[in-house]
């Protein structure tokens, strides 16, 4: 009897701490809920991100690259397609068509996009300032706008920027006070003495013009007080308003990505020659570095303000590249890259 006394007790304590502990496996088990009930895994979502241009570190495309390299895009449930435009619009085009979810603009293509009734929003601002300068030897006497008077200044694509327009009214001159000429993109022409003012990318072609041996100067319209802004992340006016939430999420992931280029710059370009095989990693980095303290802002980089647009649209407006006021009012989506960020201006 003492026996089976004994046993009984022994079941008894077994059966007791049994119990007891379920509870607290339950409460460990990360697919539970309160209730009980598992969560339904967030299904992933599939997009299409289109760079406005070929392959090369432009801070927005270093962005995507890293992105999906470092798996930031999967953490947010996206799986990214990542493609770029080859040339006569084609990233836009698929744009309006909702075959792109995310493409590239500059400021002033974004507002003269708005102008032209297009349902486009920029959800992100990279470039605080242009994209587009000027060099000039630096033996040729040129130091401020003012030097500018009398020389000859190429212009591409049948264009003269508003920026150089602005560039010469900082000055008290227009285009009446140089001599213009079309160039094409060739840098030759400045090298070989044809033009004494070349329109350049400042993020690449100041470079390349120095790797071929000539020492030069910039003009860089920001600098000297011309109210310019960079590149944009570009999205469907439709896809903003339908599902902010992925538009949040693209963001955020890209987001990291910028603030992991901007630590680990070697990498950013070792990722972007994966798409560019073959370009010059020296060049990249030039214009990666470039394009990160253009986009530099205390309270975190992807913002902007509607001043900043509208002082933009006042100077397109003044030089005749927008015809109607308007358009900066409903460029730029804020809201959404405002909320990734605290009040210190870290990413959430």
């Amino acid at each position: 009897m003492r026996r089976l006394l004994s046993l009984v007790c022994i079941v008894a304590a077994l059966l007791a701490a049994a119990c007891g502990s379920a509870p607290a496996r339950e409460a460990a088990s990360p697919s539970s809920t309160a209730s009980g009930a598992t969560p339904t895994p967030r299904p992933v979502q599939k997009l299409v991100f289109m760079a406005g241009f070929r392959p090369q570190a432009n801070l927005p495309f270093v962005a995507a690259y890293l992105a999906a390299a470092n798996g930031y895009f999967a953490e947010e449930g996206l799986d990214v397609d990542i493609r770029h435009a080859s040339g006569q619009d084609e990233h836009l085009k698929l744009l309006l068509a909702k075959e792109v979810a995310f493409t590239t603009a500059s400021g002033p293509q974004v507002l003269r996009r708005r102008e032209d009734g297009l349902p486009v929003r920029a959800v992100a601002l990279f470039g605080q300032r242009g994209d587009q300068g000027f060099v000039v030897r630096a033996d040729a006497g040129i130091q401020t706008p003012a030097d500018l008077r009398g020389r000859t200044v190429g212009f591409k694509a049948g264009i003269v920027t508003a920026e150089f327009h602005a560039l010469l009214a900082t000055a008290g001159l227009t285009v009446n006070d140089v001599r213009l000429q079309a160039v094409g993109f060739d840098p030759r022409i400045f090298i070989e003495r044809g033009v004494e003012v070349f329109p350049v990318f400042l993020g690449n072609e100041p470079f390349a013009i120095r790797k071929a041996g000539v020492a030069i100067r910039t003009l860089d319209p920001a600098e000297l007080g011309v109210p310019t802004l960079g590149l944009t992340y570009l999205a469907h006016a439709d896809t903003v308003a339908a599902d902010p939430d992925m538009v949040r999420r693209f963001l955020r992931a890209t987001l990291r990505a910028t603030q992991y280029a901007a630590d680990h710059v070697d990498e950013a370009v070792t990722a972007t020659l994966k798409y560019a095989p073959g370009a010059d990693p020296a060049q990249q980095r030039a214009l990666l570095e470039t394009d990160l303290a253009a986009a530099r802002r205390a309270d975190g980089i992807g913002r902007s303000s509607q001043q900043q647009w509208d002082a933009l649209e006042a100077t397109l407006l003044k030089f005749g590249v927008l015809k109607t006021a308007g358009s900066a009012s409903t460029a730029f989506t804020a809201t959404i890259v405002d909320s990734l960020y605290d009040a210190q201006g870290r990413l959430r």
